[in-house]
């Protein structure tokens, strides 16, 4: 269900962003969500497509798979970073994108609360 509310959404919305990778926003009550898909499956793609990075996400997940306590240290936190910085973790977003992303988060921003005045200053009567 899920699936097809995004599809639908697509549909009738075009992305914020169209290069070098498509985003998609999508307001909901308190805010906006950002799509990342293309730069998902970009990344799931590298990482299935290079032997020696497919060895390491396959070394992450054994290491994850392994039962132990907890001692504060995680082994495939270095994993995850050496992924990140293999397949990369920013999508560039310039000029005139960057101008329709601003203007739908702004759009996407609640309204400012009205500043109630104050009633009593320092003890005295009201203002």
């Amino acid at each position: 269900m899920n699936r097809i509310r995004l599809y639908w959404h697509r549909i009738l919305r075009k992305p914020a962003i169209t290069e070098p990778m498509r985003i998609y926003t999508r307001r909901i009550p308190d805010g906006l969500l950002l799509d990342f898909e293309d730069y998902f499956t970009y990344v799931v793609t590298t990482i299935a497509d290079d032997p020696n990075l497919l060895d390491q996400f396959m070394e992450m997940v054994e290491d994850r798979a392994t039962s132990r306590e907890h001692d504060g240290w995680k082994p495939e936190q270095l994993l995850v970073e050496k992924l990140a910085t293999a397949v990369g973790y920013e999508v560039p977003v310039r000029g005139k994108a960057l101008r329709q992303l601003a203007d739908r988060l702004h759009a996407a921003a609640p309204a400012p609360v009205a500043a109630v005045p104050a009633q009593r200053r320092q003890g005295g009567a009201a203002a």
